[in-house]
C-alpha cells in the first residue's frame, strides 16, 4: 500500500493507492482511473465523474493543477516526509536560526531570495550544481535572510556557509 499526504492550503489529506483502481481519500473509497492525453495533461475519473487536469510539478514535492479550470498548489509527502516534516516545523518554531550550509562541494547556480526577504521553512532557497545535477537547498527554519556570503556563478565548498536565517 501507498500512503501519502496531501496538502493543499491548510487542508491535510491523507492518500492511500490500496488496489488498481481504489484510491482511499482521508478513508473515504474511490473508484479512479487516470489517463495521460500528453505529457502534462490528463484525464482523471473520479468514480463517476471526470476532470480535466493539466499538471506542474514546482519541485521535488509541491506541484500545481489546473482542474477544470481552478488552479489548486498542493505539496505531496510520503508518510515518512510528512512526519518528518512536522517534527522540523515543530522544531523551527523554538529556534528561529539557521545557517544553510552546502551540502557538497558545488556550484551556485541560482540564488533565489535576497537580505531582508522573510522565508518558510521548506521554501526553496539556492540551486546548486553538484556533479552535473542540480540540488535544490530549502531552508532548514522559517525567518528572515540575514546574510548571503555566496554569489551566483560562484564555486563553493562541502560545509560552506550558503545564507543565514535569522
Amino acid at each position: 500500500m501507498n500512503d501519502f499526504v496531501v496538502t493543499s492550503g491548510s487542508k491535510k489529506f491523507d492518500i492511500s493507492l490500496n488496489a488498481e483502481n481504489i484510491v482511499l481519500v482521508s478513508g473515504k473509497e474511490h473508484k479512479v482511473h487516470l489517463s495521460k492525453l500528453s505529457e502534462y495533461s490528463y484525464l482523471l475519473k473520479v468514480d463517476n465523474k471526470v476532470y480535466h487536469i493539466t499538471s506542474e510539478k514546482i519541485n521535488s514535492n509541491e506541484y500545481s493543477f489546473l482542474i477544470d479550470g481552478f488552479s489548486v498548489d498542493v505539496s505531496v509527502r510520503s508518510l515518512l516526509e510528512e512526519k518528518a516534516f512536522e517534527y522540523l516545523k515543530n522544531k523551527a518554531k523554538d529556534n528561529h536560526h539557521a545557517t544553510i550550509k552546502s551540502p557538497m562541494p558545488g556550484l551556485v547556480i541560482k540564488i533565489k531570495k535576497s537580505v531582508g526577504d522573510t522565508v518558510e521553512m521548506g521554501e526553496s532557497l539556492i540551486i546548486l550544481e553538484a556533479m552535473k545535477m542540480e540540488n535544490d537547498i530549502k531552508a532548514t527554519s522559517s525567518g528572515v535572510i540575514k546574510e548571503i556570503p555566496i554569489q551566483e556563478n560562484s564555486a563553493v565548498e562541502k560545509n560552506e556557509t550558503l545564507i543565514v536565517i535569522g
